[in-house]
């Protein structure tokens, strides 16, 4: 056994079949205890349908244990549900953890198998759902039908997950809260639950590699170019913003007649046929290139060398990576003024927070941000820095498991 005991983390999303916070956060938090004295495995989807199980021994502290569960939404009810045996060995074999990681809501579906006893139960909290359906009172009505199947199949889990957020809640030791907005956003709608519930809170960034990015800003001199490029990074669905992006740009060149800028769209998703058609019969391909998704090294070397602005006007985040690694790299932000952005946007600092729904403020201050200074941007983010929010989730596992 390792020195610091043994982790479980139970996620059903994990790299590489999925991308995204979720998943960024649970590898994130595997590798670091890994690496720091803890023994850790991880129980994750997805495996193929024809290895119902697979294991993956990545170290002598790490195991990576995966699940085949079908791929229809809620994708989490039935992880827990096909995690349960596979969890149920762990504990037979190894004993119970000291500490079981839980990406919510997922906690109390799985709880049953483990002894509360002798175990640390830790819930992660993402979001809060009701706070992400404001989004509805604020999209405009010409923009309805460019909400997607994927989306509207997610919103309508809101009842379920709210219900599993309390049970969590009321079970967990430690509850952790990917941004400080989402800790308050929890208190506004959960206040007596959070006050009568006994677990101890605390916020605790998806961390970033600050000197890694640093560096990668350093060695990557800034590359000259006749325009100003301008990038979106993130699923193309209409709640991410990619609609309010390529339509900033489409006013910055038509009705600005800024001639000298580029987007580029580093995403994918169901939006995809419609971002081609509308680059297409607007006549945007000179200002506008898709990208797809492409390998995170190399996307980062891309933004530290090109990239002048990221346009995120996302109407809901919780702690946004590509914000914060755009930032650690000098990279000024343009969102939407919305409760979730003021805890990364600083106006005139590191960004600006546009009116919201105004496609010409947002096309106002992607040309205002290029004048912004990027060592400031770069020196605001060491607070996201990997090793300074993984320490404060130990921190507080130690103080409780003493």
């Amino acid at each position: 056994m390792s020195p610091k005991g043994m982790i479980i983390l139970l996620s059903h999303e994990y790299p590489p079949y999925v991308f995204g916070g979720v998943a960024t956060y649970s590898k994130q938090i595997a590798e670091w205890f890994a690496s720091n004295g803890w023994k850790v495995y991880v129980l994750a989807g997805k495996n193929s349908f024809a290895n119902r199980i697979s294991i993956e021994r990545k170290s002598e502290a790490l195991t990576i244990i995966r699940v085949y569960f079908p791929e229809i939404p809620p994708r989490w009810v039935y992880y827990s549900i096909l995690t349960k045996e596979v969890l149920e060995r762990i504990l037979n074999k190894e004993g119970s953890p000291k500490v079981v990681i839980s990406n919510s809501p997922l906690t109390w579906l799985n709880l049953n198998k483990i002894d509360k006893k002798n175990t640390l139960v830790t819930s992660v909290y993402h979001n809060s759902i009701y706070y992400l359906l404001v989004f509805f009172q604020l999209t405009p009505r010409e923009d309805i039908g460019r909400i997607s199947l994927e989306e509207l199949v997610y919103y309508n889990e809101a009842p379920l997950i709210n219900y599993l957020y309390k049970k969590d809640l009321m079970i967990s030791d430690l509850c952790v809260f990917v941004a400080k907005h989402v800790y308050e956003e929890f208190e506004h709608l959960y206040g007596r639950l959070m006050k009568t519930s006994n677990c101890f809170k605390v916020a605790v960034y998806p961390g970033i590699e600050y000197e890694y990015l640093l560096k990668l800003r350093q060695e990557h001199g800034r590359v000259g170019k006749e325009k100003n490029i301008v990038a979106y990074i993130g699923r193309l669905y209409y709640t991410k913003g990619v609609v309010h992006a390529i339509k900033t740009i489409e006013h910055l060149v038509k009705e600005e007649r800024e001639k000298d800028i580029e987007l580029w769209v580093f995403g994918r998703g169901p939006l995809k046929p419609w971002l081609n058609h509308y680059i297409k019969t607007r006549r945007l391909t000179g200002n506008i290139k898709y990208f797809e998704f492409i390998e995170r090294s190399l996307l980062l070397s891309i933004l530290a060398r090109y990239v002048d602005v990221l346009l995120h006007p996302s109407l809901y985040e919780g702690a946004p990576l590509a914000i914060m690694e755009s930032q650690a790299l000098g990279i000024p932000v343009v969102s939407f003024d919305l409760p979730w952005a003021r805890e990364f946007v600083v106006n005139g600092f590191n960004g600006y927070r546009a009116t919201y729904p105004r496609i010409e403020s947002l096309a106002k201050y992607v040309m205002k941000s290029t004048e912004l200074q990027r060592e400031n941007i770069t020196a605001f983010t060491q607070r996201y820095d990997l090793n300074k929010s993984f320490q404060t989730l130990e921190d507080a596992m130690h103080k409780l498991l003493k």
